[in-house]
């Protein structure tokens, strides 16, 4: 492949320099640059939020949530933690009565609950579902009671309701329904009617048929028929499906005995976290210097980390390992950095806080895992915190062969972390290790790595050259089309534009001095001095100014095949000291560290407890540690412990789950997509109000800081904290297609795609026409029963023909069309993995998949409400669009969704782009010069803006118009694809130049093979 050399085009003098119009490599929100001050003048700011008053209020939500998403399993019924009712007649719900009885089965669970603080709730009717050791007895209805002692009966309490009717949370999150929309309208439809809400505060107008209609429409099939006046005592046979049984639960988190410690990633171990009265809580008066104090107080309230934020990173520097920190770091990278990650990296090794959006697809773990390296080549110490396992697996596997991650969590982690420290034990024994010392790479490591920055910079430059090049020739060509040809004004013997610019503005201007400059025009430029000619004489002077100087700076460059090689190279090299550095920096620490492993692992065999043994000088020894966000807790819960924190999947964390990480780290980093709208909250909004009231905070400075539990995200709290958000924006892995797509209706075109096309992946869009009828379902839901029908048999379909070992997604924007569709697919055995779901299903249970099948739900006569909802769900399109790596087969009403916007709408119609001025312009010429053109011709997937046909020769021609030297690398990669399949020469063409000089340049094409 062949660029076209700049230098070949004539240049004038240079004098002006080019403003900077190009787009930066990493889209940033707000105005700071990357190394930017941040001590600067700001308005004075609100009043913090007091710690102590933000854990309390967290704390309360918490635990009230957990009450309500409280999950029984079946094992635990008729035990220590549910009871069933005596059968009979149905009181609290039925509206019968206003007390219950609860019969002698019942009396334990009472006591238990009062003594371990937990909260009463009764339910009926009873749901069994799920498989194995997963199976859960679930209440359909639920409502908080009180005991009331009965004094014909001191052994059978009675119940009382205490609260209004709800439906069971817990119930709906395991039948995937966990939209806040859905489960408000439930709730209101429920309590609709309610006969006497202040003597009979639970009862249910027309309870039996609100019942039956809800199992209906949740697919819950029922094994009793629905009957409040003779429930039965107990379920019958255990099967799945609503049993007419009522049961009394103790619901939500329970007080710890004395040095008890909680399990880590549950709900008591969040609250322990966040409880400044316990032993190893959050100290709300020892945040200072955390990345938690951090995000209270905004990126501006508190302190850079200065020198030697923490131990390990100081004692690093005193031994001539690491960076100060405020210098630009060194990455230790083992894949290819780009631009935009060696920002974020940056900003995460210098700053306290740094908010970066990470739409799937960019790149989010292999960042990370570079971050990981650089802290640890730099004797720093680092946590890395994912929401799901599957990030922590990520994590741990880019880590293999390079340096130990240590992998912490729950009880079954342990096993698995004595293991780790018994191979290391045997792997670092004998001999001290010989090897360079880690600051003898040091000098190659910043070698190359400037080598890799000065190509991107030199890269950036000549994009933005071109860049501007083509606007310029544009404009030059109309004023030439207007009669203002600056190359005959501006000759070598009359002058440049340099020269009669000042000439003509003195002119212009008037004064004594203006009769002889106006006399030079008209004598030297035949030209009129009426106002009117001498301001369009100063625009072409200004115009040819700054094209003469664009074409000197973009003709300085080196040719862009030999940029592009050099940068392979430079990174190339960088790599491979990376991974000599990091190595030499991972074994004398291990040799030296024996004694704190084999302390530990001793620790690990003899204690069995949840506590800390010899974790702090484990944590010297391997500075890199792993967990699931929720699990923090498995590790000590000391002020700063860490350099560094990073949080992925941020966009799905609670608030709650982010501060015990902050708090353990002095940096951090939280990642997320900001597609999605975050987690959802099953308290109701008079619970989490009162919450607020009780700690004695402002809604609105909560709102403002986006801390406020159930409407945002640890990634929306970290955004608001920081001045800007970085962005990782160069995706690949979907299709060019759908993931363009998802840029411009989910990311506002801040992402661009460097996915390589697969040509033997078939199209990676295909429509399925079906017109359906939507049917109003539970909530604000809706169900469309011909689509699913139809979604079932492409479904069957896909499977047979689609290469085996693949994954198959099906996907619905609401709980009930899931629902249908996983009914009407479970009994049908696949070769495929099939999976069924909403909107969560990607990102969550599901990474990727390579086939999804989307029902979209929508049809013709939808109402209003629905087609508002469903359109908005920006997190449903960019999970569909980003992480399906083959195709995306939708099936529903095409007449509907063509009709109006969205990503869907463009899908569907897929307009072919025009080709532009400097396309038209060379393609004129080409043809007029006796060639044969053809546009935008597609070899396997790979797309070149012209083929050129003349004789028995054929060339492939790409234009370059890119804005930055990111797209003018992807471009070169398309032309060297594009080379290799076809085995056609391929010409990069500058955009400019078919404006400036299209004559020249079609003999250069001609010529050059």
């Amino acid at each position: 492949m062949r660029s076209l050399r700049d230098d070949e085009q004539e240049i004038g003098d240079l004098r002006e320099p080019v403003p900077g119009g190009h787009r930066p490599a990493v889209i940033r929100i707000g105005a700071q640059q990357a190394n930017g001050p941040t001590l600067r003048w700001k308005p004075p700011a609100a009043e913090g939020t007091d710690p102590r008053a933000l854990l309390g209020y967290l704390r309360a939500c918490l635990r009230r949530e957990a009450v309500h998403t409280h999950t029984v399993l079946l094992a635990q019924l008729d035990g220590d933690t549910c009871a069933c009712l005596p059968g009979g007649t149905e009181t609290l719900f039925a509206g019968s009565g206003a007390r219950a009885p609860a019969g002698p089965a019942a009396a334990r669970v009472v006591r238990l609950a009062a003594r371990h603080g937990q909260a009463l709730r009764y339910g009926y009717p009873l749901v069994i579902l799920g498989e194995g050791a997963d199976r859960s007895a679930l209440p359909l209805l639920t409502v908080d009671v009180q005991a009331v002692e009965d004094p014909a009966a001191p052994d059978a309490p009675r119940l009382r309701a205490i609260g209004p009717p709800d439906v069971n949370a817990a119930l709906l999150e395991r039948l995937g329904t966990t939209d806040p929309e859905d489960l408000f309208e439930l709730r209101t439809r429920l309590r609709s009617g309610a006969p006497d809400p202040a003597g009979l505060p639970a009862a249910v107008t027309d309870l039996a048929a609100k019942v039956r209609t809800l199992l209906s429409r949740l697919e819950i099939e029922r094994v009793d028929d629905i009957d409040p006046a003779a429930t039965r005592g107990t379920p019958r046979d255990r099967v799945t499906g609503a049993h007419n049984v009522a049961v009394l639960f103790r619901a939500g988190p329970g007080a710890r005995s004395g040095d008890e410690a909680p399990e880590p990633g549950t709900v008591e171990a969040v609250l322990a976290d966040l409880d400044p009265t316990e032993r190893d809580g959050i100290d709300p008066g020892a945040l200072g210097g955390t990345a938690l104090h951090a995000l209270l107080e905004g990126a501006d309230g508190v302190p850079d980390p200065g020198p030697g934020p923490a131990r390990g990173a100081r004692r690093a520097r005193e031994a001539g390992t690491a960076p100060h920190p405020a210098a630009p770091p060194v990455p230790l990278s083992a894949t290819p950095l780009d631009q935009a990650g060696y920002t974020v990296l940056r900003a995460a090794m210098n700053d306290r806080l740094t908010a970066a959006a990470a739409p799937p697809g960019t790149g989010a773990h292999d960042l990370v895992d570079a971050l990981v390296r650089t802290a640890v080549g730099s004797g720093q110490r680092v946590l890395v915190c994912g929401r799901t396992e599957h990030d922590v697996r990520e994590v741990l596997l880019r880590a293999q062969g390079g340096h130990p991650v240590m992998r912490v969590g729950g009880r079954e982690h342990r096993a698995s972390e004595a293991r780790v420290i018994e191979r290391l034990l045997a792997e670092h024994g004998g001999v001290p290790p010989r090897g360079a010392d880690p600051a003898d790479h040091g000098g190659d490591l910043a070698h190359h790595w400037s080598r890799v920055r000065a190509a991107w910079d030199e890269m950036d430059a000549m994009a933005a050259g071109g860049y501007e090049l083509a606007h310029l020739a544009q404009e030059r060509e109309r004023g030439i089309a207007d009669g203002w040809d600056p190359d005959r004004l501006f000759t070598p013997e009359r002058g440049g534009p340099e020269y009669w610019l000042p000439r003509a503005e003195r002119a212009f201007a008037g004064g004594l001095g203006a009769f002889q400059h106006r006399s030079a025009i008209r004598r030297e430029l035949g030209l009129d001095t009426d106002p009117e000619t001498l301001a369009r004489l100063c625009a072409t002077a200004r115009l040819e100014s700054r094209w003469r100087a664009a074409l000197d700076r973009r003709t300085r460059h080196d040719p862009l095949d030999e940029l592009t090689d050099r940068l392979a190279r430079a990174g190339e090299a960088h790599r491979r000291i990376a991974a000599e550095c990091l190595a030499a920096a991972v074994a004398p620490r291990l040799w030296r560290g024996r004694p704190a492993l084999e302390n530990r692992l001793e620790a690990l065999n003899w204690h069995h407890g949840l506590g800390w043994p010899g974790m702090n000088g484990l944590i010297d020894v391997l500075p890199a540690w792993a967990c699931r966000t929720d699990q923090v807790r498995a590790l000590p819960p000391q002020a700063g412990l860490f350099d560094l924190v990073v949080v992925l999947g941020a966009e799905r964390t609670r608030v709650a789950e982010l501060l015990p990480a902050l708090h353990r780290a002095t940096r951090a980093l939280v990642l997320g997509d900001p597609a999605h709208p975050g987690p959802a909250s099953a308290l109701e909004p008079g619970e989490e109000r009162r919450a607020l009231a009780a700690a004695g905070l402002a809604a609105d400075r909560l709102d403002e800081q986006g801390l406020r539990h159930g409407t945002g995200s640890a990634l929306r709290a970290a955004r608001r904290a920081v001045d800007e958000t970085l962005w990782l924006d160069e995706h690949s892995g979907a299709p060019p297609l759908l993931a363009e797509t998802a840029s411009r209706h989910c990311y506002g075109g801040r992402v661009s795609v460097r996915t390589a096309p697969d040509p033997g992946g078939g199209p990676a869009f295909e429509w399925r026409d079906i017109a359906g009828v939507c049917e109003a379902a539970p909530g604000l839901s809706y169900i469309n029963r011909e689509e699913a029908y139809r979604a079932v048999v492409v479904v069957d379909e896909i499977d047979e023909h689609l290469p085996l070992g693949r994954t198959i997604a099906v996907v619905a924007p609401t709980q009930p069309q899931v629902a249908l569709l996983r009914r009407l697919l479970r009994p049908r055995v696949f070769r495929h993995r099939v999976l069924v779901g909403g909107p969560d299903l990607l990102g969550g249970a599901l990474d990727r998949t390579d086939v999804t099948v989307l029902s979209p739900l929508l049809a013709q006569g939808a109402p209003a409400i629905i087609e508002r909802r469903v359109r908005r769900m920006g997190h449903l399109w960019s999970a569909v669009l980003t992480r399906t790596r083959q195709r995306l087969v939708v099936v529903g009403d095409r007449s509907h969704w063509e009709s109006g916007d969205g990503p869907l709408a463009e899908l569907v119609r897929a307009p072919e782009s025009a080709p532009d001025g400097a396309c038209r312009a060379l393609v004129d010429r080409l043809r007029e010069a006796g060639t044969r053109v053809s546009l935008q011709q597609t070899a396997e997937g790979w797309t070149a803006d012209l083929v050129v046909r003349f004789g028995a020769r054929r060339l492939l021609v790409l234009l370059d118009r890119e804005p930055d030297g990111r797209r003018l690398r992807r471009l070169m990669d398309r032309g060297d694809a594009l080379n290799r399949i076809t085995g056609d020469p391929v010409i990069v063409v500058p955009a400019w130049r078919c404006h400036a000089d299209p004559d020249r340049l079609v003999r250069e094409i001609l010529g050059a093979h």
